[in-house]
């Protein structure tokens, strides 16, 4: 009785409704994001309490948030692969008393099924997202594990990455790389989150400014934010504005779209266009397991449906 329980069709009706739903809700409202970097977090929060007011205190309380993460979504999961393991040794006995054309399909479909839910968890388990990741022109970012990379070819054309990762543009806008010179001498330029350095390399995701201490000058670059009219070769231009230091008094302004050399008080500022791209990286070590699992439900499921609709030679014809 409670073998047929188990392996009835019952339970995995109640499994299936009970995963569809956990992921139709999943589908609906913002899941909590799992990184614990407390931006993502208060990104996702305010977005949240946007979307749903007053209530998104009590969908919180309910784990409505984080259903997948919810020990009811993982024990229905857990569940699932055991009836798929139950019945394909139910499938594999019988197989193994007598080969049976009509019995292979369901061997596969529930085999293709367990080797899903096996990609799924392998993927959980040692899989990871990387959103957000901002590269330049030739720049390269390494990923979590130390052995995962990411790049930009230095003309900018495509993105590269190590093998096993998949990577998705988000947006991508203007940047540049700054020298500046004095009567030949290089000036150290300075953000005020960095080291001083002889190039800078800045991507403008926003307003960003650096200072030329030897020079006492502090440079601010904006990205013009394009009009709907605006030709596309105007699209990335960059504002310059250069201020003296203390004072604050602004002494030269411009917009450079290409490649731009400005004179200030003889200090000479090269511009580089150097382009960004804010992209997702994602790792998915379970995939192949994934994919062949799918084929295998796939076929299973077919053969099951259409075997009785095809064909079937004779006792005669086959020669019994």
């Amino acid at each position: 009785m409670a073998w047929r329980l188990a392996t009835g069709d019952i339970a995995l009706v109640v499994m299936t409704l009970g995963i569809a739903a956990g992921l139709l809700i999943a589908g609906y409202l913002p899941q909590m994001p799992t990184s614990d970097t407390p931006a993502d977090y208060a990104q996702w929060l305010s977005e949240a309490q946007a979307r749903f007011g007053p209530a998104t205190d009590t969908l919180r309380a309910l784990g409505l948030f984080g259903i997948t993460r919810s020990f009811l979504f993982r024990a229905l999961l857990s569940s699932l692969g055991g009836w798929l393991l139950l019945r394909l040794i139910a499938e594999a006995a019988a197989l193994r008393q007598g080969f049976s054309w009509a019995r292979l399909p369901l061997a596969l479909a529930y085999g293709g099924g367990l080797l899903l839910l096996a990609g799924l968890l392998i993927s959980h388990l040692w899989g990871w997202r990387v959103a957000g990741i901002v590269l330049q022109n030739g720049e390269r970012v390494s990923l979590p594990g130390g052995r995962q990379w990411v790049a930009r070819s230095p003309e900018g054309e495509t993105v590269i990455h190590s093998p096993g990762l998949v990577t998705t543009v988000e947006s991508q806008g203007p940047g540049v790389r700054v020298a500046a010179t004095d009567a030949g001498r290089s000036l150290l330029l300075h953000l005020p989150d960095g080291e001083p350095v002889a190039e800078l390399s800045v991507p403008l995701t926003e307003d960003r400014y650096f200072a030329i201490p030897d020079a006492r000058l502090v440079v601010r670059l904006s990205p013009r934010p394009p009009a709907e009219a605006e030709p596309p070769d105007r699209r990335g231009e960059v504002l310059v504005q250069v201020y003296h230091s203390p004072s604050g008094m602004l002494t030269a302004e411009t917009v450079i779209g290409a490649d731009t050399v400005l004179r200030v008080d003889g200090v000479t500022l090269r511009f580089t266009c150097a382009p960004y791209v804010r992209l997702t990286a994602v790792f998915n070590p379970g995939l192949w397991p994934s994919v062949a699992g799918i084929l295998s439900l796939v076929a299973g499921m077919a053969g099951y449906v259409l075997g009785p609709y095809l064909p079937r030679r004779s006792a005669e014809e086959s020669g019994e």
